[in-house]
């Protein structure tokens, strides 16, 4: 039962990989637009839309690593 499990998650692994390309262009998209709209924001409250900044570019900053830890660990 465990050789089937271990089965299941390399396929589901490589399928994840395969798709992450569509996903880093949505998160790029969605990185773009959100950071948009905290700049509008940055008039009403500065120091809130600086944090969400700092916090969503931490968030794509790892994204990479994340990413090569997830391919070296599969191959």
């Amino acid at each position: 039962m465990s050789l089937a499990w271990g089965i299941v998650a390399a396929v589901v692994l490589m399928a994840l990989i395969a798709v992450s390309r569509v996903l880093r262009l949505f998160l790029f998209a969605f990185a773009l637009a959100a950071g948009g709209l905290l700049l509008l924001h940055w008039r009403d409250n500065p120091a809130e839309a600086t944090a969400a900044l700092a916090a969503m570019g931490a968030g794509i900053g790892l994204a990479g690593p994340a990413r090569r830890l997830v391919v070296r660990t599969v191959f």
